[in-house]
């Protein structure tokens, strides 16, 4: 979606080399969140995949998802874009739970999404082996898993009391 292309080209800087992997992860999330939820497009969720990890770039931190949040809700206090901050905020915020997340069906197929996307597909909630393949040779990994993981490994070792930040239960 141009819309998550439009907001990470002001992030280049602090994405560095990393920025490929992460806008097509961006866009992957994306994609099979609104296959999961049976839409053609939805710009909350094109913001959610957007800003849903950028703070491990923008703040350098592993506990990224209250900055990711932030990062967002600062987005749409500048846009013209109406939608309701804290329904943003809580899929940013909950896309890492390890468990479902109920009363909440966008939240839910964000956190699916995500998790498709980290496992390269090898979990798929019924998402089709050919859609994510589709979705790959439009938007190749580029080393994002391997990328993510060094980041999240690295993190763990310096942190053994707090090694997972980032996840949710």
């Amino acid at each position: 979606m141009k819309l998550i292309t439009q907001i990470l080209h002001k992030y280049r800087e602090p994405l560095g080399d990393d920025y490929q992997a992460y806008h097509h992860h961006a866009q992957r999330v994306y994609q099979y969140a609104i296959t999961l939820l049976l839409q053609r497009e939805s710009k909350k969720l094109a913001i959610c995949a957007a800003f849903h990890d950028l703070d491990i770039w923008t703040n350098g931190s592993m506990d990224y998802l209250p900055g990711s949040s932030t990062l967002a809700l600062s987005y749409l206090q500048k846009s013209d874009i109406d939608l309701v901050p804290e329904e943003v905020s809580f899929i940013i915020k909950n896309h890492h739970k390890l468990r479902r997340i109920k009363g909440n069906i966008e939240a839910e197929a964000f956190r699916k999404a995500d998790l498709i996307d980290l496992t390269a597909g090898r979990i798929r909630f019924n998402i089709p082996l050919s859609l994510i393949q589709e979705s790959e040779k439009q938007f190749p990994r580029s080393g994002f898993t391997n990328m993510i993981l060094g980041k999240t490994m690295k993190h763990a070792i310096k942190n053994p009391l707090n090694p997972f930040p980032m996840v949710r239960w």
